[in-house]
């Protein structure tokens, strides 16, 4: 653990040791960075508070008028109320209820009613004698012929009750034109009630039914369409039952036609009325008042005066007060939403939630409505306070962009101090090393020449030549040094001139092979026997190829052979020289070539080298408009190769 923590202590003190201004400009860029968004960051909420609150107000001034508007629009329906005789305007529809009667102004605006006034018809006895024959006696042509007589009776009652028996005993005996003659003539007879319902209606009814029965299924939809169209247009006064019963029958006929807007609209209306009607005769209805009510989902707004003689109301939908809105000049801007005292909706659509909206109950307003108001388009409406955050948040991102990059920068600065100064280290001790190992031969064996202690003349001749190659490893040491320093600093000054690389390339193998043949290395090469010219310092482009060499004898400890080939690629002259190493990791490719660096196989430290052999090999080839790749993998070897623009003949 402690040898741990001494570690970690000497990695973080060389952190820090490279040039501490940069440290000192980072913090120095951080703190006001850090201050400009915290302010950024204020401003911007109170930019938002402040938008806020001014759409806030706005919607309140909305609000205010909304209430205003509509205040006055029931006013003047209360007054018109009070002011019968009247006529209706605006959507509105006027009903006048009294003991025998209902009045519906403008006609046909309610699709049924709650009652309907007594009308007289015939006693049953008028038709018993007929109605013998087609039910007790089962003999219909009597039956005809005895309703045919009634038929011709002076009384329209009596003649619409003949008519539609005629009708359905002709049908019986299956005359169907004879039977869909008398409907006909049961039409004309318009609103005479025959069973509580007009002639009318029973003659289209059982026109429709004698078509179903015949398979006419073109006329029956087109009658069908008449029968629905008079029934929803409010052509025949009825109760409630009766109006929905015909009006689906209607629909089965014409083959599942949907309900309209329009329709519902007047079920609606019919439905409000009917409430109002129950609440009057069973004395809950006040005298006067006004009220809005959800029926089949549809809101109706309703305004009546009642006394027990006469129920007179005015009846329209939520769009009598929403038409007066739409003078409000800024209404389009906002979102409305009525909802009456059970929390249904009457008109309009809630506003969003998370945007700022106002209340005014029924009790803060008088109406019989909540009225709660939004924005239509909170966005829109902030959008001048977007502008400006997203101008804030520009300036802020461009601080943290500034301090985002002094960052990196300033790391990266560190971090290449902290490489720079591990390989300069590195390369120091391993200059030390090599320098060391030679230097104590010479001294060890000078010593012993010096004091006699070499016996023989043959041990003296081996110390001799053991000198020599020793002080030929210092002179070599000394020479790459200089070499790389005047190449570094751009002071080496190439000769070039026109060279057989074929000859060039045998002569380094040559003095290369004689080198390591004490050593049990053999140097194959394969290379063409025409001549390949290049442009070329040929003492220059020599030390890069046995720098190549040294590399591939030295990182091959467990191979005795290194192939070097030279061929022709293209336009350029490829020199490879391939061993059977300790090999290269691919992440390293190019930093093998950097200055100092050695790489990382564990097996390297234990290689002789100072780390300036490749970044040497790399200018000189770049020097002669080159390039140099390596192939390599771990355990597998590796293949450098040297690409060199071939001389075009003059």
């Amino acid at each position: 653990m402690r040898r741990v923590y001494l570690n970690v202590s000497m990695w973080f003190r060389q952190w820090l040791a490279p040039p501490r201004q940069l440290l000192v400009v980072f913090a120095i860029t951080l703190i006001p960075a850090v201050a400009g968004g915290w302010l950024t960051w204020r401003l911007i909420e109170q930019d938002r508070s402040l938008a806020r609150q001014r759409n806030l107000e706005n919607l309140e001034s909305v609000a205010d008028r909304i209430v205003a508007v509509s205040q006055q629009r029931l006013s003047e329906l209360e007054s018109r109320v009070a002011a019968l005789p009247t006529e209706p305007k605006e959507r509105t529809v006027l009903v006048i209820a009294q003991r025998d009667s209902i009045e519906v102004n403008p006609s046909g605006a309610l699709s049924y009613y709650p009652v309907l006034p007594s009308a007289g018809e015939p006693p049953p006895a008028t038709f018993a004698e007929a109605e013998k024959f087609e039910f007790q006696l089962n003999d219909p042509m009597k039956a005809i012929d005895a309703f045919r007589a009634l038929a011709r009776h002076p009384s329209a009652s009596v003649r619409a009750g003949a008519l539609l028996r005629l009708g359905r005993n002709l049908r019986k005996t299956g005359q169907l034109e004879s039977a869909m003659q008398a409907y006909d003539e049961l039409a004309r007879l318009g609103s005479t009630r025959v069973a509580g319902l007009p002639a009318a209606l029973l003659a289209e009814e059982a026109r429709c039914t004698l078509l179903e029965q015949a398979g006419k299924n073109s006329e029956l939809a087109r009658e069908a369409r008449l029968f629905h169209d008079d029934l929803s247009n409010g052509r025949w006064p009825l109760l409630r039952a009766a109006y929905r019963f015909h009006i689906e029958e209607a629909r089965r006929w014409m083959g599942g036609h949907t309900e309209t807007e329009r329709e519902r609209g007047r079920n609606a209306l019919a439905g409000a009325f009917e409430w109002l009607w129950q609440q009057s005769k069973a004395g809950a209805a006040p005298a006067r008042q006004q009220k809005i009510l959800s029926v089949e989902g549809r809101p109706v707004l309703l305004a009546w005066r009642y006394n027990p003689d006469r129920l007179v109301a005015l009846l329209t939908g939520p769009e009598y007060i929403e038409q007066a809105w739409r003078r409000i000049g800024d209404f389009q801007s906002v979102r409305v939403l009525l909802t009456d005292a059970d929390g249904s909706v009457v008109l309009g659509a809630a506003p969003d939630g998370a945007s700022p909206h106002v209340i005014r109950t029924s009790d803060m307003t008088g109406l019989p409505w909540t009225l709660r108001i939004g924005s239509a388009n909170p966005i829109r409406d902030l959008a001048g306070a977007a502008a400006r955050r997203r101008l804030f948040l520009g300036g802020f991102a461009l601080t943290m962009l500034a301090l985002a990059a002094a960052t990196y920068f300033s790391l990266r600065a560190i971090g290449r101090e902290l490489a720079v100064a591990r390989l300069q280290s590195d390369f120091v001790a391993a200059v030390s090393h090599e320098f060391r190992t030679p230097l104590t031969a010479v001294r060890q064996f000078s010593e012993m020449l010096m004091k006699g202690r070499v016996p023989t003349e043959e041990l003296r001749q081996q110390c001799y030549q053991l000198l020599d190659r020793e002080g030929e490893r210092l002179q070599k040491l000394v020479e790459d040094l200089l070499d790389f320093g005047r190449i570094e600093a751009g002071r080496y000054r190439y000769q070039f001139a026109p060279q057989d690389a074929g000859e060039l390339v045998r002569g380094v193998v040559a003095r290369f092979q004689e080198k390591v043949t004490p050593e049990g290395i053999r140097v194959e090469l394969e290379a063409p026997p025409d001549s390949l010219s290049v442009s070329a310092d040929g003492e220059a482009l020599g030390r890069a190829i046995w720098n190549l060499l040294d590399n591939a004898v030295k990182y091959s400890p467990d191979s005795q052979t290194v192939w070097v080939e030279l061929k022709r690629e293209s336009d350029s002259l490829a020199i490879r020289i391939r061993d059977r190493g300790i090999g290269i990791p691919a992440r390293e490719h190019k930093e093998i070539f950097k200055k100092f660096v050695r790489g990382s196989n564990p097996e390297v430290p234990q290689i002789k080298g100072t780390g300036i052999g490749l970044a040497i090999v790399q200018h000189i080839v770049q020097a002669h408009r080159g390039r140099i790749r390596v192939e390599s993998q771990p355990d597998r070897g590796s293949t450098f190769t040297v690409l060199l623009p071939m001389r075009r003949p003059a």
